[in-house]
């Protein structure tokens, strides 16, 4: 009797023990995967940290699920400027316009980007073409450093390029009122040069 005692008592703490299983299993569901608007920020994280292998990663996700598409592009087309790989960005900023960054918040975030991404590959048309959609009171969102001054100089310097010393000589004077420059001799322009210069920084 003993003995079946023990086997019946032995049956009920098993029993007992694999229903608590199945319930802990039941108050503990498996980990979901980050939501897309989790992983844009995680990229923008990484990408205000410079880690911009992280950032890429992040985005390249959003695209992989094609959720989000025109900001993960957007965000793609940063992480490249920054990494001084302005083809690259560009095609990713034109990537973001084709998937409708022109009905969204970033906006004027991705043709600053383009902005600067054709400026660097000396695309002076293009670069102004694109620094023209931006807001007058538009800042980067993601860092301190950029806003619509900068790409006040930018349009100065395209301007300069393209020969365009009088709308040079305008966007200068936009950011530094104090400036003067006669554009119709050699001397003027030169000094025009040089204050785009000291401005670009």
């Amino acid at each position: 009797m003993n003995k079946l005692l023990i086997l019946a008592i032995s049956s009920l703490l098993l029993g007992f023990a694999v229903g608590c299983g199945g319930d802990d299993d039941g108050d503990n569901p498996p980990p979901q995967p980050p939501s897309d608007a989790e992983v844009l920020q995680a990229g923008w994280d990484a990408f205000t940290a410079g880690d911009y292998a992280e950032a890429e990663a992040q985005f390249d996700e959003l695209l992989g699920r094609e959720r989000r598409v025109a900001e993960a592009h957007d965000g793609l087309g940063w992480t490249f400027a920054r990494q001084n790989e302005a083809s690259e960005a560009s095609v990713h900023f034109s990537a973001a316009f084709a998937a409708g960054a022109d009905t969204l918040a970033i906006e004027d975030e991705a043709h600053a980007g383009l902005a600067f991404a054709q400026h660097a590959l000396e695309r002076h048309a293009e670069c102004l073409a694109a620094a023209a959609e931006v807001a007058a009171d538009w800042v980067f969102a993601h860092e301190g450093a950029l806003d619509r001054d900068d790409l006040t100089v930018l349009e100065a310097s395209a301007h300069y390029a393209l020969g365009e010393f009088a709308d040079a000589l305008a966007r200068v004077q936009q950011l530094d009122p104090s400036f003067d420059a006669d554009v119709a001799t050699v001397e003027g322009r030169a000094a025009l040069a040089a204050r785009i210069e000291s401005l670009l920084g």
